[in-house]
């Protein structure tokens, strides 16, 4: 058993597999959306053009990666994907993907906020996909746009706790060296990750860290990501 799902309710454990990568993460996956959507309706017009966490990408533009990520369907993500990487030549699906979800944000900030909703509603009525995976598209970029407006996102233990197991297992290996050698623990989730001399930060300073973004690292604050 993981370390963090210890600290966790039975019922609140990964339902199939130690990662989570086989569960159904429907409601979460709902709530964490529905969090997301909530900060943005409350963001100014120059709060929606401010800089995020992830890249070069502006808050709208990661409002609309999510609205592209997590609202087509399987088929239609590698079907759109592929034609913008024809399209424009790219040899770098990144490349493909920064495209998509620029065209996505130039949306009003109201239909973003909508298309979240709708998904997140799609999601608890069972319909799109639901695993980790999409789960971890939603917290980090939760968290891409939360921290650099210095605004709170909500998100439960549970699935912080999720994401950063997934993200342990897969991770880079620079971040997989440092989890040989510390254990991450969230002081506000109850989870913890790695092993090895403790090192104390929020579940949302881990995340971002585990992402290689700005906020968290063994020994101290980072200034850029």
């Amino acid at each position: 058993m993981p370390e963090f799902t210890k600290y966790l309710p039975f019922s609140q454990r990964p339902a199939v597999d130690e990662s989570g990568a086989g569960s159904d993460w429907s409601m979460p996956l709902a709530e964490t959306l529905t969090a997301v959507a909530d900060l943005l309706a409350g963001l100014s017009p120059e709060q929606w053009e401010a800089p995020s966490l992830c890249g070069e990408w502006r808050v709208r533009d990661v409002a609309g990666h999510l609205v592209w990520r997590l609202g087509v369907t399987n088929t239609e993500l590698v079907r759109s994907l592929g034609r913008a990487m024809l399209d424009g030549r790219f040899l770098n699906p990144n490349r493909g993907i920064d495209v998509l979800s620029r065209a996505a944000a130039k949306a009003e900030p109201a239909a973003l906020v909508a298309a979240l909703r709708r998904i997140a509603a799609d999601r608890l009525a069972g319909v799109g996909r639901h695993g980790v995976t999409e789960l971890t598209e939603a917290v980090v970029h939760g968290f891409d746009i939360g921290r650099a407006l210095d605004l709170p996102l909500p998100v439960a233990p549970t699935v912080t706790g999720a994401v950063a197991l997934r993200r342990a297992l897969i991770a880079p290996t620079p971040v997989k060296a440092v989890l040989r050698r510390r254990t991450l623990v969230a002081t506000d989730a109850l989870w913890r990750v790695g092993r090895g001399s403790p090192f104390e930060g929020t579940a949302e300073d881990i995340v971002l860290f585990l992402f290689g973004r700005e906020g968290f690292t063994p020994g101290g604050r980072r200034a850029s990501a």
